[in-house]
């Protein structure tokens, strides 16, 4: 069992993509636009609050 996780570990560690050669490999480049908008979505409206009980609160004691 030993022997086959070394193995697998060694195969693994073989067989990494390193890069080799001049270093030339484009840059990955950023599509996105800030500040992000969503110009065409409905807009949202806030809940209503709503009381969570049902009997009057008496705040004077």
């Amino acid at each position: 069992m030993i022997f086959a996780v070394v193995a697998l570990a060694v195969v693994g560690l073989g067989n990494s993509n390193s890069a080799t050669g001049e270093g030339n490999t484009p840059r990955p480049q950023s599509t996105v636009q800030y500040p992000i908008r969503f110009d065409h979505a409905p807009a949202a409206q806030a809940p209503q609050p709503r009381p969570t009980v049902s009997y009057p609160i008496r705040w004077e004691r």
